[in-house]
Formats: C-alpha cells, sequence, structure tokens
C-alpha cells in the first residue's frame, strides 16, 4: 500500500509542475484532475473575449466594463457557465462554454433567454420522473441546445458537442444566476 500512495504522490508532484500550454487545455482525466482551477480560469480568459466581440455592443473609442462569473464546470470538464452583466450597456445573460480536445465553442442566452431555459430545465427535473414511469429517456429542446435527463445527468447536445452536465451542477448555476443577478438589481 506504501508503495502505490508513494508512485501515486510521486506522479502528482511531477504533474503538479509540469507547465501547460496555454492554448491547449488538458487532455487526460488526470490532467482534467490536477488542472481544474487552470480550466476554469482559461474559460474566464476566453470568455472575456468572446463577451467583448461578439455579444455586447461597443461604441467606438469608448471605455466599457462589464463583469463574468465563471460558475462550475460540469464533472466532465466539457461545459462551464458563464455569467455576464454589463449595466452601461444593459446588457446581460448567460454564456455556456463548450470545449473538447480541439477547441473552445460559446453558446450566448440573453438574460430573458437564459431565465426561461432554467426554468425549463427546472420544471423538467421535477415533471422528470412522471415522463420516466411511462419511457425510458427524456428530453427538452431550447434554442439549438437538446437537454437529455438520465438520472442525475443532463446530457447537453449541440453541434459537435455533447457533455455531461450533473444535476448539483444545473442547480449550482441556476441559484448563483440568481444571485448574480439580484445583486445587480
Amino acid at each position: 500500500m506504501k508503495k502505490i500512495f508513494t508512485i501515486l504522490l510521486l506522479f502528482v508532484s511531477i504533474n503538479s509542475f509540469s507547465q501547460e500550454s496555454v492554448n491547449a487545455p488538458p487532455t487526460t482525466t488526470i490532467d482534467k484532475l490536477f488542472t481544474q482551477d487552470y480550466s476554469k480560469d482559461m474559460t474566464e480568459y476566453l470568455t472575456k473575449v468572446f463577451i467583448a466581440r461578439d455579444i455586447l455592443k461597443l461604441k467606438e473609442n469608448e471605455l466599457t466594463g462589464f463583469e463574468i462569473e465563471a460558475i462550475t464546470a460540469s464533472k466532465s470538464g466539457e461545459l462551464t457557465t458563464v455569467l455576464y452583466n454589463c449595466p452601461l450597456l444593459d446588457q446581460k445573460g448567460l454564456v455556456f462554454v463548450f470545449w473538447n480536445n480541439k477547441q473552445y465553442s460559446f453558446y450566448h442566452f440573453e438574460y430573458n433567454d437564459a431565465t426561461l431555459m432554467l426554468d425549463r430545465i427546472s420544471a423538467a427535473i421535477q415533471n422528470n420522473k412522471t415522463i420516466l414511469d411511462e419511457v425510458n429517456t427524456s428530453v427538452l429542446k431550447s434554442n439549438d441546445i437538446h437537454f437529455i435527463f438520465d438520472g442525475s445527468l443532463i446530457r447537453v447536445v449541440w453541434n459537435q458537442y455533447d457533455s455531461l452536465w450533473d444535476i448539483s451542477n444545473f442547480k449550482t448555476t441556476n441559484h448563483r444566476f440568481g444571485k448574480f443577478f439580484k445583486k445587480k438589481s
């Protein structure tokens, strides 16, 4: 037992001090385990660019601030939810940040769409037991994202992404969504 523990400790030490490429997210389960904070930081870093370039309607040569909060990454590490708020431009919402071994991709929900989507998922979770008594799978479509409910997991399927989102991650996102925007009111 001591030998196994020593080998594991040695592996963790070596892995912890190895450098990560800024453009290459962790690729193995072990790497994901030891670089989870790095992944969240990288997600926030890339999401700021996405929000600034693709969401906010910025005016030329005008300085504008916005706030983001990366909520939680799914246990699979393939999906992170990020909230943003730009009071000056009256823009706010939620971004799904999908990741696979090749790239990050972003799916944007404006505030009202995000509220509606989170409410629909909450209702689906509550009603899921009734549906599953009749069939073995339930699915909810919101825009072009499909949420497939399977026990305590929600599969989030969009384009080439098929990410697992634990129901506890969803509940955290839903709770923090309400809290984040409540303090902004």
